[in-house]
Formats: C-alpha cells, sequence, structure tokens
C-alpha cells in the first residue's frame, strides 16, 4: 500500500517576494477573457477620479465667486490703473472706483501671471483690507462707505447687514451658489453611477477570473496521481480552492485596478497643488518621507505574517476536516478531549499570529492617518496664514485642504491595499505550486486512440516500490486470459492491493511491463484503462447524490438502464423502500445506508457501465455472512463474460475463481485452483484452516 499521511506544512510557509511581477503574469493571464469588463470598469473609474478631483475646486469657485466675492483697493496713477486693463480680467474682476483706483477681486489673483501678481503686491498700492461691494443705492449710513457707484462694506462688518436685506442685495450670489450646487449635484450623481459601474464591473470580471483559476485548480487536482494525495491533506486542499482562490478576488476587485485609480487621485491632486500654489503644495507633501519609512516597516513586518497566518489556516482546516471524517473513530475510543486539546493547540497557533496581524495594522493604521493628520495641519497654518496675509483666498484654501486630505486617503489606503496584496502573492504562490505539480502518471503523445478492450491482462516481470528502499512487488508475472477470473490472497501489505493499482495505472510500474491486450498499458489512452475497468472497493464511496446518479455518475444511461443494472445485482428491492426510490439524495457518504447496501450501489455502478476488466477490492470484507452471501451473488452475476480480479480475505469468495495466486512479501508464492492449492499444504492451505478448521 502507498505511504499515507497528512505531510508537512512547512509547505505553506513559502518565502518569496511581497511582489512577485511573475506571479501577477500569471494572475493577468486569468483576467485577460475578461479584458473588456476590465476597460468598462477603468472607463468608469476614470469619471468618477475625474469627478472628485474636480468636486474641491467647484467648492472653491463658490467659495470664491459666490460666498466670499471679496474685494481690495488698488491706489495708484491713473496710467498704472488705466495698464491693468492689458491683464484682460474677466468682467467683475476689477471695478474702477476713480480715475486713480480700483476694486481687485481677491480670487482673480489666483489665475493671473505670477509676476504680474507680484508686482500688484510688491508695490504697496494694494491694500490690505478686504471688503463686499454692492450697489451705492443701497446704502444705509449702518456699516461701510460709498466711493463712486460702489458700496464697500469690511468683511469684518458683514454682519452687520440685516439677513433679509443681505439676501436681497446679494440675489446673483446666491444665484451663482445656486447653480454650482445643482453642477455639484450633477457630478455627484455621475460619481455614484460610475463608482457603481465600476464596482459592479470589477466584482463581475473578479468572479469570473475566479471562476477560472478555480475550475482550472480542481480540474488540475483531479489529473494528479494518488503519490499526491498521500502527501497532502484533504483540508489543505480544500482551504486552495476555497480561502486561498477568494483572497486572490480580493486582489482582483481591490487592489488591481484600484491602484490606477489611487495612482491618478494622488498624481492628479499633486499636479492641482502645485497650480494652485507651489509653496504651500511642497510643505504639504513634506510628510511624504514619513509615509514612505513607515510603509516599508510594515511591509518588512508583514511579509512573514501573512505566510504564518495562510500556513496556520491550512493546518486549521486539515484538522476540521480529519476529525470530521474520522468522527466515529474518536467517539469510540473516547478521543474528544484529546482531539480538542490538538484542535485547540492549532486554533491558538492561528489566534496568535491572527492577532499580531491585527495589532500591526492597528499601529500602522493610525499612525498613517496621524501622519495624514499632519500634512493637513501644516497646511492649515501655513495656509491659514497666507489667507490673513491676503496671499490665498478662503475658498483656495478650503480647496487646498480638502485636496490634501484627497492625496492622503489612497496613501493611507495602500496600506490595507498591501495586506491584500501580500494575502494574494502568498495565495498565489501555493495554488500555482498545485497547478505546476506535473501528474507523475502522463498519458504518452502518441498514445492509441480509445478502444474497446477484449480484457487481456498480463503482468511481464514487473517490480515496483512507493518508495526507493521498500520494494512492494518483485518480479511478478502471471497472464489472464479474456473473461477467466484470477484470485489474489495473502497477508495485510503483501502487495495484493499494489497489484490493482498498477492495472488502473494510479501508480506505473518501476521494471517490467503491463500488457493489455498484448499492448503496453503506458501505451492507452488513460481513457480507454478507465473506462474498461470498474473497481469495487472495500470501502464503497457514495456521493451525495440521488442513488441514480451515483450509478449512472457522468455517464447518458437511461433510468431503465440503472434499474436494470440494479436488479442483476439484486439492489432493487431495497432501493425502492427508500423514500423516494432511485431519486433518494444520499447523505454524506451514504451514511443512511448500511455497508451491504452501500456495496450493492457500488455493484450496480460498474455493472451499468459494461467493463471490460472488474477489480474487486475486500468488496466482501466488512459485511455480515447474509448480506455476504447477497453479494456474492451480484459478484458473480458481476464477473460473467468479463476478466475479473479479486483481492479477498475471504477465502469463500474466491474458490470459484480459474487461479489462485498467494501474494506474500511482494512475491507470488503458491498459485492454482482452490483445490490444486489445497493438495500443495502451503501457506494457502494454512490460511485454508485458519479460516474453515481441520476438515473439509
Amino acid at each position: 500500500m502507498p505511504p499515507h499521511g497528512h505531510g508537512s506544512f512547512a509547505d505553506d510557509t513559502i518565502e518569496g517576494k511581497g511582489y512577485d511581477s511573475k506571479l501577477i503574469k500569471r494572475l493577468l493571464h486569468y483576467v485577460g477573457p475578461h479584458r473588456k469588463l476590465i476597460f468598462l470598469a477603468l472607463f468608469f473609474m476614470l469619471i468618477s477620479s475625474s469627478v472628485e478631483l474636480l468636486l474641491p475646486y467647484i467648492t472653491k469657485q463658490g467659495i470664491d465667486k459666490y460666498l466670499a466675492r471679496l474685494y481690495q483697493v488698488y491706489t495708484d496713477t491713473p496710467a498704472a490703473c488705466d495698464s491693468l486693463l492689458l491683464l484682460e480680467p474677466a468682467e467683475g474682476d476689477f471695478i474702477f472706483l476713480a480715475a486713480d483706483s480700483l476694486l481687485i477681486r481677491k480670487a482673480s489673483m489666483d489665475g493671473m501671471d505670477p509676476a504680474a501678481t507680484h508686482l500688484l503686491v510688491a508695490g504697496g498700492h494694494l491694500l490690505p483690507e478686504t471688503y463686499y461691494q454692492f450697489p451705492a443705492e443701497e446704502y444705509d449710513g449702518q456699516t461701510g462707505y460709498t466711493q463712486g457707484d460702489v458700496w464697500l462694506v469690511p468683511e469684518r462688518d458683514l454682519g452687520k447687514i440685516p439677513p433679509d436685506k443681505l439676501m436681497r442685495i446679494r440675489g446673483k450670489d446666491i444665484k451663482g451658489i445656486t447653480r454650482l450646487a445643482l453642477i455639484f449635484m450633477g457630478l455627484l450623481v455621475i460619481s455614484i453611477f460610475a463608482g457603481y459601474g465600476h464596482v459592479m464591473s470589477l466584482v463581475v470580471a473578479g468572479q469570473r477570473s475566479m471562476f477560472d483559476v478555480r475550475t482550472e485548480l480542481f480540474n488540475h487536482i483531479q489529473t494528479l496521481s494518488l503519490n499526491f494525495f498521500s502527501k497532502n491533506p484533504v483540508g489543505r486542499l480544500v482551504t486552495r480552492v476555497s480561502n486561498d482562490v477568494e483572497a486572490l478576488n480580493e486582489m482582483f476587485s481591490a487592489v488591481l485596478v484600484n491602484l490606477v485609480k489611487d495612482f491618478i487621485l494622488v498624481f492628479g491632486t499633486i499636479v492641482i497643488l502645485l497650480f494652485m500654489d507651489w509653496k504651500l503644495a511642497l510643505i504639504s507633501l513634506a510628510v511624504l518621507p514619513i509615509f514612505t519609512v513607515a510603509s516599508l516597516l510594515f511591509r518588512r513586518k508583514t511579509r512573514a505574517i501573512y505566510r504564518k497566518v495562510r500556513k496556520y489556516l491550512a493546518e486549521l482546516n486539515s484538522s476540521i476536516a480529519e476529525d470530521i471524517s474520522g468522527v466515529k473513530v474518536i467517539q469510540i475510543f473516547r478521543q474528544e478531549k484529546t482531539r480538542k486539546d490538538k484542535y485547540l493547540e492549532i486554533n491558538e497557533n492561528y489566534y496568535k499570529v491572527s492577532m499580531k496581524q491585527l495589532y500591526l495594522f492597528g499601529v500602522f493604521r493610525p499612525l498613517i492617518e496621524v501622519i495624514a493628520q499632519l500634512g493637513t495641519a501644516i497646511v492649515l497654518i501655513y495656509g491659514g496664514l497666507s489667507a490673513i496675509s491676503g496671499a490665498l483666498t478662503i475658498g483656495a484654501l478650503v480647496a487646498f485642504i480638502s485636496y490634501v486630505r484627497q492625496m492622503f486617503r489612497p496613501i493611507a489606503d495602500m496600506s490595507e491595499k498591501y495586506n491584500i496584496m501580500q494575502s494574494a502573492m502568498a495565495s498565489s504562490e501555493r495554488i500555482f505550486k498545485i497547478i505546476d505539480t506535473e501528474p507523475e502518471i502522463e498519458q504518452a503523445e502518441d498514445a492509441l486512440a480509445f478502444q474497446k478492450l477484449n480484457g487481456e491482462v498480463e503482468f511481464d516481470n514487473v517490480s515496483f516500490a512507493y518508495s526507493k528502499d521498500t520494494p512492494v512487488l518483485k518480479e511478478i508475472n502471471f497472464a489472464i486470459k479474456p473473461g477467466k477470473s484470477i484470485a489474489l490472497v495473502g497477508p495485510t501489505g503483501a502487495g495484493k492491493t499494489s497489484i490493482i493499482s498498477l492495472l488502473t495505472r494510479f501508480w506505473d510500474v518501476d521494471t517490467g511491463r503491463i500488457l493489455l491486450d498484448g499492448i503496453d498499458i503506458r501505451k492507452h489512452a488513460v481513457e480507454t484503462l478507465r473506462k474498461n475497468t470498474a473497481i469495487v472497493l472495500q470501502d464503497a464511496f457514495i456521493f451525495s447524490r440521488s442513488v441514480a446518479d451515483n450509478i449512472r455518475l457522468s455517464s447518458d444511461l437511461t433510468i431503465e438502464e440503472i434499474r436494470k443494472a440494479a436488479d442483476m445485482v439484486q439492489a432493487t428491492e431495497f432501493i425502492d423502500k427508500l423514500p423516494n426510490g432511485f431519486d433518494t439524495i444520499m447523505a454524506e457518504r451514504g451514511a443512511t445506508l448500511s455497508t451491504g447496501q452501500k456495496q450493492l450501489i457500488c455493484f450496480a455502478r460498474a455493472l451499468a457501465h459494461d467493463p471490460g476488466i472488474l477489480v474487486l477490492d475486500e468488496a466482501t470484507s466488512n459485511v455480515d455472512p447474509a448480506t455476504e452471501q447477497l453479494i456474492q451473488r451480484a459478484i458473480d452475476t458481476l464477473m460473467r463474460g468479463r476478466t475479473s480480479i479479486i483481492v479477498a480475505h475471504r477465502l469463500s469468495t474466491i474458490q470459484k475463481c480459474d487461479e489462485i495466486m498467494v501474494i506474500d512479501a511482494g512475491r507470488i508464492m503458491e498459485r492454482g485452483t482452490h483445490q490444486e492449492l489445497l493438495t500443495k499444504r502451503g501457506i494457502y492451505y494454512n490460511l485454508y484452516l485458519l479460516q474453515w478448521g481441520n476438515g473439509e
């Protein structure tokens, strides 16, 4: 028998890069078929990113143009005042008070040439006081003063004007801010729909890509040789197909395309900040080196932790799968406490490493927030002083703060994206390690096309070992003519099941060859081997499907053919008594059926597919004598006209075989019919006496 075990979980602590471009390229291979959805997501993402970059600027315009429409008085010679018209101001930016003085709207200076702005401020002709301007006929003597056709109200005294009058004289401002508010709301609606399209496109593309990954992984696992499953516990493989694939899905939907959006937002924000006020922009970016150092430290710490998390999760799933599968043994031998303690130990390891991950993230994320708020505070202090001195408008300061926060948000989110990336990298390493595992049993490129075999079997000097130091079979030679039967008997571990495994090519011989219809088994297509051979194992496996589907499997057998096969092995009687007959859904592993009933369903399954070669591996070892007689009649029906190989410990089931071979220590020690072997008074004779006593 092959070596069994759960393998070491050291494979789960794969060491590699935090970001591996080769892995990313392989992952993008699964995205390729869904590139249209990705491009659609990018299109929606560009729209939503553009809106996000535009909204703070609209806020600035609303404040400076309408809410805080402030002016400063400029006094100089008439010629100097006239020369300002060469700057081609927009309507309402310059208002002449007299030949030697005019009002300059504070917000208009943001769009002027920096050299012109410098001349205005440096000459001392631009007074620092800021005013609201209204028509002179509205002046009531309560605050401010008039000059020409304009009523100037100092910014600090605006509250002295009665609210109803203020609403009336600021009608144009109200209309302007209302118009901007409607534009703002329209852009928000566009952003909502674009965001929805962005997210849905990504989610659909991610789910379809993961469907492809999951399908390929599952299909590949089914092609792997039995040696792979003897080294990898079921729980680990379940973790690969479920948890690890889901980690990849998170990276697809939350990282890959969103990274592009983050880059656009950060780069676009920096450009806008530099355009608005390059000095203040550079000051706000001063905290980026601190960001970089913190991120590098976080990256170094998280890489090892994430791999440990994936390792312990796989170990946890494996433990659960094993304990649930063996719950009967655990309960019979009162091992509940032992298994509970073992599970708690594994769970404790997983808990501790998960808490380390949470603690690390719990420190890093607030640290990033503090650094981001520090950058905002610097902008607020320096920008506030600039606004007080008149070098920066209130709207520009508000927009600046919004942009700085907008810039730091994706940078802060990169820590979370890095978490997802680390998890995905670790998961993809494991997934691709399985996908890259080559089946030890491969079909030859020049394999023969599928053919129906006559059933002639020959073992020609076959030797085999699961591991090099422990040979299991040694120079096995025998032949079976089509339609004949042969039985293999011998002590446990003699190599009987290994002969069957070689015949079905679950393993390949080390030396010698196996011939089917005179052709080396390695030259036959795998489809030929599996469709011409039916195996009924000691442990009858029942799927969680209907009885009919358990017999049919994936073939196109009709219900009449299924019922006929069940009739021939005498299984119809108990099947018809089930709640829904052949349509009754079985519990997991056929838990609601007796061992004999499960065995009869497996016999019906084998008979329904009409194999040329029948293999029975201890098919009656777990049943009572009465059920054994029923099964024996089913076996007689199955063997009729088929090449049959029977492995049995109960000698009563093999006495009718054309030849019996006694296997011990990997060699054929005796061979002959039942009576011939009894006459020899050798190993078979002693086995017979052990089972039946001294008389025949």
